[in-house]
């Protein structure tokens, strides 16, 4: 099979920040597999917190340009097992050619991805974020967002003066509300924040402290203020095992575990010791959202709305309609370029 790959760039609708920075603009890179009169599609998103940058990403392909052709694309399972054992730091690497096979064999065959891993048609209520910003664009945010159709918002915080923000969203909306620190507090500040938002009466809480401090995450879940979901502090599935009894619940991102295969074992590993699951994204084109909504169907919450933060989608087949991301009737992941 043929490799090739080339850079997309991306703009936001709003500059889009959390507690650990911002951006209004970004790159990622579209992963193609051709094969035998087919091609499949997959994008990387790389994360600098996970050691993963455009270049480090670029670096991995050209390395794995030279031995991939020795696998069929139908082998998904051996390639991507290949290609932890070489490059497990490239992790959204891996996720954009896991996604490319699985967007392959689905175009090959003519059947939609979800459908070849024997899943219900997805029809998930994906939240959409609101990211840190001053007064008035964090309303017109919220605005934009409920005139979309969300049912559902996630609320970055962890900043000075976040409450007014979230005063701002709960005077515009009344539904679910989801509230994401990105390691935010220590965990004396912690407990303090956790019993000040409950006013705010979220529906879940994310990794208020670094990985460093998950020891302590059982103090925050006894104020039974809201479940509390970790991100950072979970890349593989290793880490599900490790969280068992400090955390309700992870969130799973495809740049941080590999794609698919991965993905499906730590939703396994999280179901068996009875913890939540949530699906996630960054900023990001359809094309990184769709393999993650062809699984959605296993996970509690779904955090897919990358595609949604920008101004112009490059890929088209996935809606948005009532809060919900469905597909349409294309093969493989679902989408195409525009």
């Amino acid at each position: 099979m043929k490799l090739t790959w080339s850079r997309l760039p991306l703009k936001l609708k709003h500059r889009f920040a959390t507690s650990q920075g911002g951006v209004s603009e970004k790159e990622t890179i579209v992963v193609r597999i051709e094969h035998d009169g087919a091609c499949g599609e997959g994008e990387i998103t790389p994360s600098r917190l996970y050691g993963q940058t455009l270049e480090s990403s670029e670096a991995a392909l050209g390395e794995i340009r030279g031995w991939i052709d020795r696998f069929h694309p139908a082998r998904i399972h051996s390639v991507v097992t290949e290609l932890i054992r070489r490059h497990d730091p490239q992790r959204a690497v891996i996720a954009a050619i896991d996604s490319a096979l699985h967007d392959w064999m689905g175009r090959r065959v003519n059947r939609p991805t979800w459908e070849l891993l024997g899943l219900d048609p997805p029809a998930c209520r994906t939240t959409f974020t609101i990211g840190i910003a001053d007064a008035d664009t964090t309303h017109r945010k919220v605005v934009e967002a409920l005139q979309a159709g969300a049912t559902a918002l996630k609320a970055k915080i962890g900043v000075e003066g976040d409450t007014a923000a979230l005063d701002i969203i709960r005077n515009a909306f009344d539904g679910p509300l989801l509230l994401d620190a990105n390691e935010a507090w220590t965990p004396e500040q912690a407990i303090q924040r956790v019993r000040d938002l409950s006013r705010y009466r979220p529906a879940m809480i994310e990794q208020p402290m670094k990985r460093e401090f998950d020891a302590h995450l059982p103090k925050l879940r006894e104020l039974g203020v809201a479940p509390i979901f970790v991100d950072e502090s979970c890349e593989r599935p290793a880490d599900v095992v490790r969280l068992r009894g400090l955390a309700d619940g992870v969130n799973i991102k495809f740049n941080k575990c590999g794609g698919i295969r991965e993905a499906l074992r730590m939703i396994a590993l999280a179901r068996g010791l009875g913890m939540g699951v949530m699906l996630g994204c960054f900023v990001c084109s359809s094309l990184a959202i769709a393999p993650a909504l062809a699984i959605a169907s296993l996970c509690d919450y779904s955090d897919l709305d990358g595609a949604l933060l920008l101004a112009e989608d490059p890929y088209e087949g996935i809606r948005f309609e009532g809060g919900v991301l469905s597909f349409g009737d294309l093969p493989g992941v679902g989408v195409r370029r525009r």
